[in-house]
Order: C-alpha cells, then structure tokens, then sequence
C-alpha cells in the first residue's frame, strides 16, 4: 500500500478510535434475536455519478458517522464550485486519495543495447492527496432524491451462495444459536433462515463468515490459528466485520424497514468489542482494515466471475 494511502489509513484508524472513545454506539446485537434494518447507501460523487471505492468508501463512511452526515454525497472543493455551490463557513474536509497514470516512454533496445528507432509505454500509477466535502457541508446543493421503492428482495437472485459455490465452501443451516466457519472443514454454518428477524441480518451474518472463508490456507492465507481473544483471533474479526459491511455494500444488499438504520453502527459496534480487546493497538487494527479490503476485493471478484459466465452463456445458447 503506498506511503498516501497509509496515510489514509492511518486517519480512518484515528476516527474509529475516536468514536469508540465517545461511546456512543448502542451494544451490539446478534442479528437472529434482534433484527437490524439498512438502506445504507455508498458514498457516492453525485457530479461524476461514481462510487467512491475501497479505503476512500470506508473513510467517508466513517466520517459520515462521526459528524451524524446522513447525505451520501461527497463532492472536491473545486467541483463544488464549478456547479454553482459553496462550501460553507468553517467545514473541514475529508481527505482521500486519488489515482493517477503516467505514461512513462522509453527506447527499445536490440540485444546489443543499441537503441532502435521504435518506443515502449509503461503506465506508472501514483497517488495524490485530494480533499470533499459532505452534501450537508455545502450551500445551493439541490436536495438528495431519496427513492420511494421499498426494496425487500433480491434484484435478481441471492449473490452470497453463489460466492460460497464458487469457493467450494459448504454452506449448512440448522436450528442453532451460533454462526461460524470452520477452516479445519472449509465449512459455514448458520442458523436457520427463520431465526433471523431481517433478511439483511442474515446476509450480513453470511457475509461474515464468507469473509473468513477468504482467508483459509488455500485462498488468501491469513492467520486463523489464534484462540479465542488473542491477537491473532481479534485481527481476524475486524477484518471479517469490516469486510461483511462492505461486502454488503458492494453486492447492493441493501433493505429497508420502518425503524430507522442501525446497520452500520451494529458493524462498528461488533468491531469496537475486538478492537478493545486489542487494546487500540493502531498497526493491528490497520492490518485488519487492510486484510477487510483485499478480501472484499476477492469474494467481489467471485461474483463479476459469474455474471461474466453467465452472459457468455446466454450469448452463446
């Protein structure tokens, strides 16, 4: 990870510190005796209409959280102003980082070394610092259009088991009170689908344990070995919650209710446990978050495979 977006890192660590510190979170609940509801939407920059993405998504998120924003909007100073809108007095802005390629040419050489009259480009990829802005932190922004679909189901089928078949974990459902994975078995288990009070309790407590499938010796190969309440144990508990949330996101599975979202502060509230119990040791709770992304990244990866697969399918039928 470059030097920028440790830098990155570092301050989403501080933040989550940061609330934790201010207890304010409700105590964390286990989604199959009291349900949590989302409509979580992604931050988002509504001028260019793209999703912010890893590290940069997770800050923003948290952000979001500690300064009560619930606008999912986030837009630079300079768009901002290109639009007609204004920052308003005294806002501090949320640093991200982004991307940049740059062509870098060279002369081809025969085997003598003798430069030839031909080129190569080879694209180099650095970072940049950049700052936004919440929608509620600026003036003239035209009011967020919420949408009025409730949405209860999948939009098209259910992504999570796909994401296991793919993997080839066993998946098992049976009247219990626990949900885990077994890495010794490769296997989920989780209690029954009518134990759950929502459905997005049950897709995230899915998630969950997908994410910490990703990390069994023959996929991503994390440190799984720890017992209970060790360093090693916590780690891979951040990292699973954390992947969860954005697992989640990624994937749109997104459900309303009538209550309002509680969804991320359950997320954040099941990681502060394991963060306390680090001790807010910061290189490990960063270890974690970095562990969070690569395995989003993996088990979202599974999925676009399938659609791929799918569409060629049906092109081809």
């Amino acid at each position: 990870m470059s030097d920028i977006r440790n830098i990155i890192l570092q301050e989403f660590v501080q933040k989550l510190l940061l609330l934790i510190d201010k207890n304010q979170l409700p105590p964390w609940q286990k989604p199959w005796n009291e349900g949590a509801t989302t409509n979580q939407q992604k931050p988002y920059n509504p001028l260019t209409q793209q999703f912010y993405q890893g590290i940069n998504s997770l800050h923003l998120s948290l952000t979001a959280e500690l300064n009560h924003f619930l606008d999912p909007r986030w837009v630079g100073f300079n768009q901002a102003n290109k639009a007609g809108w204004s920052i308003r007095s005294q806002q501090k802005g949320t640093v991200i980082y982004l991307p940049i390629k740059k062509i870098i040419k060279a002369d081809v050489r025969d085997g003598q070394g003798v430069a030839t009259n031909t080129e190569t480009a080879k694209d180099r990829i650095s970072y940049r610092f950049t700052r936004v802005f919440n929608a509620e932190q600026i003036s003239g922004i035209p009011p967020l259009e919420k949408s009025n679909t409730v949405i209860t189901e999948f939009k098209n089928h259910n992504p999570l088991p796909i994401i296991a078949q793919r993997l080839g974990v066993s998946v098992i459902e049976t009247s219990s009170d626990l949900a885990y994975y077994s890495p010794h078995l490769d296997m989920i288990k989780l209690p029954l689908s009518h134990q759950f009070t929502s459905i997005y309790g049950r897709e995230s407590t899915f998630a969950h344990e997908l994410t910490h499938a990703s990390g069994s010796i023959q996929r991503l190969a994390r440190d799984q070995t720890g017992q209970f309440g060790s360093r090693a144990y916590c780690i891979e508990e951040i990292t699973a919650e954390i992947g969860a949330f954005l697992l989640c996101r990624e994937l749109e599975l997104h459900f309303t209710a009538v209550h309002p979202d509680q969804t991320q502060e359950q997320h954040l509230s099941y990681t502060a446990h394991w963060i306390e119990l680090l001790k807010k040791e910061t290189v490990s709770i960063e270890l974690a978050i970095k562990q969070a992304l690569e395995a989003t990244k993996f088990l979202y990866q599974q999925w676009q495979i399938e659609q791929m697969i799918q569409q060629f399918q049906t092109v081809n039928v």
